[in-house]
This record gives C-alpha cells, structure tokens and sequence, in this order.
C-alpha cells in the first residue's frame, strides 16, 4: 500500500466542477481507498490583482477552497493545491499585461509541425520565480496541508526566447534546475514539502544532486508498457522537447530510472486515460496503472496519484474516469484489480445505478483501442474531429469501426432514460452526450479512411455541441464552456 492515494483533477482546460459534484467526487475517492484530494489550477483560482486572468472562467474562490478543505477533511481525505508557475501559463500569457514574462512573447515554434504556438512558459528570471511563488503562497493559504504541487513540467520555449543566450552558455538543463530551485526554495522556507513534475529529470543524471531538500519529485508517464514500435513515430526533434527518455516504451521502469539509480524517493502518476477521447481508453489506462502501481512499491514509493487531465476542452465528463479510478484506488492500496467484472459491480456500487451500467462503461472505453490503430496520449474517435493533438497512426479495421459504432449506438440508447440512483439523470445525460461525440468522430474516421460511413455534417456537429452544453451544466460550472465547444469548430 502506498502511503499517499492521491486523484488529481485539471479544472483548468475550460471545465470547473459544481460544488455538487466535488462533494459526489471527495465521497467517491473515501470509498475507493484515496486520502488526497489535488485540483490543477493554471487560471481557475481567484488569484487577488489577476482578475483579468480568471474573469469569466468560473474560478474557485479562496472561501471555495476552504469549505472544500473542510468536505475532504470528514472524509479523511488531505486537499493539496497543485498549479503550475513555469510552463503552462497560456492562460495569463494571452493577456497583454503578462506577455513581457513570457519565454517567447510573440510565440514559440509549434510542437507538431511548421507554424508557432502562443507563449506558454514564463522565462526563467528572478522577477518570474517571485511572481510564481506569490502565486503559489496565495492558493497554499487557502488550504490546510502544508504540501503544495507547483508543476514545472514542459517548458516546450526554455531557450527558445529570453533565456537563449544562457542556454546556449550553460546548457537547458542547469538554467531549468536553477529556476525551480528559486520557485521552490522559499517555499520550503514556508515549511511546505513542494511537489513537482520530473519530466525534465529522465536524461541527465547530474540534475539529480540539484533538486533542493524538501522537494517531492513526481513522474509522470501515461502509456502502458509495450514491446514498442510507437516511439519510432515521433519525430526526433519532438522527442528532445518532449524530454523523453530513449525508450519510452518501457513505462515508469525508464521514466523514473535514474531515480531509481540513485536511489532518490519518488512519486509515480500514472493517468485515467480519459482525456482526449470522449469515452476512455481503458485499456491502455489498466496497463499503466498496473505499471505505475508496480514500479512504484518496489521502489518504496511514497505517493501514487492518479492524474485526470482535460486536454483541448475537457470533453469527457467524470463518469468516463471511473473505470481508471476503480483500478487506481485498488492499485494504490496494493489490492489490484485484474477481473474486469468486478471493476464494473464496484462502479454500479458507486453510482447505485441499475446492473450493468458499469460495465458498458468500461466498454466504451474499449472502443478507440479496438481499430487496429495506435494513438499516443489521445484516441483516434476523438483526434478525427480536431486539429489539435496526435493523430492515430495506422489505418482502422472496417469491422472494428463497424462494431464501435453499433456499440455506441446501443449505449445513446441505454443513457436516453433513466439508470437508477441519485446521480442517474446526471450520468445518462452526460454519458449520452459522449457517446454522441464518439460515434461523429468514429464516423468521421471511417468515412476518411473509405470504409462506407458518413462523414458527419455540420448540423449533426452543431447539434452534438447543444447536446453537450446541456449536460456540461449539470455538473460543471459555465465558465470555460463556450471556448470548449468552440474546439468543436475549428
């Protein structure tokens, strides 16, 4: 059993859960074995002066944060604060007043091909470290627990910008290490243990001895082990940005091996698998769990944390993740779960749902994985409809695309009335509208590829995006849902 149990939720890309929810959401994870609680905010906490940056987005207030603190706390569960401070900052960058803190200010070179992305990494200065750690002091005050996340993961523009010249003189690795240790070093003066993100940690030994005392370094992977073959896709140029390690495939035994090596305690994050998909990928989700579960205690990991990211609009709503989070809490508590149907009778449990609905969950999460395709970080029914992300690679099975597609029918079906319990109207309403997206983007897939489907049409789209606006607001606040849907359009 791992020590710490934590569940990570993003509330940053665009959906920001109802009080309602968070309440259902700290009683789920009691039951499931979990006792820490950690909200990722980028531009959804109230930050006091920064109104610009959190007007319109439905932020939590600091009053929020305690009456949420004082929910886990009956439930035994500990809520951290985890933010970001270096990386990830689109959301303040977009605005006029912070563009001259940014790496980049007029944009750096885009991760997938030609063109430029807009500056999302502060650059690694004096006034930024002390711009960060405000930040950071203000949501810690809002919370009991003495540890906060600061982020720090993916400074894609790190010498890109400002900072090139010291880069160019010293090395990416040695200006990224001394900018974390001045984010975290008057944290650790606070008295709080800082966590952050150690993907910048996987190739050079050296920086190891430069992480400051009273740190916590979590490693992060959200890909099931394999053979391999799919790290050959990426381009080499991306695989240095991304920092990854030279086998990826391997999962945590290579994300975390120098850790590992020098013996230096570590967390392990593992992910639901449930962003960019609409409806899961759950099977890669079990593998890396597993993997992450597995690695972690022979290691005598401290901490495990399941991470529930929402990439390009959090599409997905929470039901989605509870598959993931089934295996996660039995994982962390060294009681995995290996029968698929007793993660189904333990969601029907949860959700005091009619027989059976845990399991058709767990299946649609099945879908994407079943095309005879790989796709990293996403699945192909969801990056067919967008611009943004990774796309598949490989083509699909005619029959697979078929399968899905009666799959998702039959379950828009099953959610348009009722599944029983207290949150049943809320899940089938949710559950519906997901899997309506699914089946556009698995058709869209199919008809790209020639394999006799429709392609959808701008009203089917335009009706699936008042479909989900209508069970977005059953759960999730209004702030952050007219630029999701906008991703429908682009």
């Amino acid at each position: 059993m791992f020590e710490r149990r934590a569940y990570m939720l993003d509330v940053s890309r665009d959906r920001v859960p109802t009080q309602e929810t968070l309440e259902w959401l700290v009683w789920v994870l009691a039951e499931l074995g979990f006792n820490e609680l950690q909200l990722y905010v980028e531009h959804t906490f109230a930050y006091s002066g920064h109104q610009e940056v959190w007007e319109g987005a439905s932020p939590f207030t600091a009053e929020e944060l305690r009456w949420l603190d004082r929910v886990c706390q009956v439930s035994s569960i500990d809520l951290v604060g985890n933010m970001n401070c270096f990386g990830h900052m689109e959301r303040w960058l977009a605005h006029e007043r912070y563009r001259g803190l940014a790496e980049c200010p007029d944009g750096a070179p885009s991760l997938f091909g030609s063109g430029t992305m807009p500056p999302g990494c502060l650059a690694p200065t004096a006034q930024n470290a002390e711009f960060g750690v405000a930040l950071a002091r203000e949501l810690g005050s809002a919370i009991r627990s003495r540890r906060i996340h600061i982020g720090g993961d993916e400074p894609f523009e790190l010498g890109e910008g400002v900072s090139a010249a010291d880069v160019a003189d010293r090395g990416r690795e040695t200006v990224y290490v001394e900018h974390l240790e001045r984010l975290i070093g008057p944290l650790v003066d606070d008295d709080y243990q800082v966590m952050f993100w150690a993907d910048q940690f996987r190739r050079d030994r050296s920086m190891l001895a430069r992480i400051p005392d009273g740190a916590i370094p979590v490693v992060w992977n959200y890909e099931a082990p394999s053979d391999g073959g799919w790290e050959a896709f990426l381009p080499p140029d991306l695989i240095t940005r991304l920092n990854l390690p030279e086998d990826p495939q391997l999962g945590f035994e290579s994300h975390a091996r120098l850790f590992i090596e020098a013996g230096r305690p570590f967390w392990v994050a593992p992910g639901t698998g449930s962003w960019n998909t609409f409806i899961g990928r759950n099977l890669n989700a079990a593998a890396n769990i597993a993997d992450a579960a597995a690695v972690g205690a022979a290691k005598g990991s401290p901490g495990f944390l399941l991470t529930d990211w929402g990439d390009n609009g959090h599409f997905q709503p929470l039901p989605v993740s509870l598959p993931s989070m089934v295996r996660g809490g039995a994982a962390a508590r060294g009681e995995p779960i290996d029968d698929d149907a007793e993660v189904a009778e333990r969601i029907d449990e949860l959700l005091s749902c009619d027989p059976g609905v845990g399991a058709l969950l767990d299946r649609l999460g099945r879908i994407g994985e079943s095309l005879g395709m790989v796709a990293l970080n996403s699945s192909p029914l969801f990056s067919s409809l967008f611009t943004t992300g990774m796309p598949g690679i490989g083509e699909p099975d005619a029959a697979a695309v078929a399968r899905g597609l009666e799959v998702l029918a039959e379950a828009r079906e099953r959610f348009s009335q009722s599944i029983g319990g207290p949150r049943g109207a809320i899940v089938a309403a949710e559950m519906a509208s997901a899997c309506r997206l699914a089946q556009l983007g698995l058709r869209r897939l199919g008809a790209r590829y020639g394999l006799g489907v429709e392609d959808p049409t701008a009203g089917e789209v335009k009706e699936a995006a008042q479909s989900q606006r209508a069970a977005w607001l059953l759960s999730s606040r209004p702030g952050g849902l007219d630029d999701s849907i906008s991703k429908l359009f682009r």
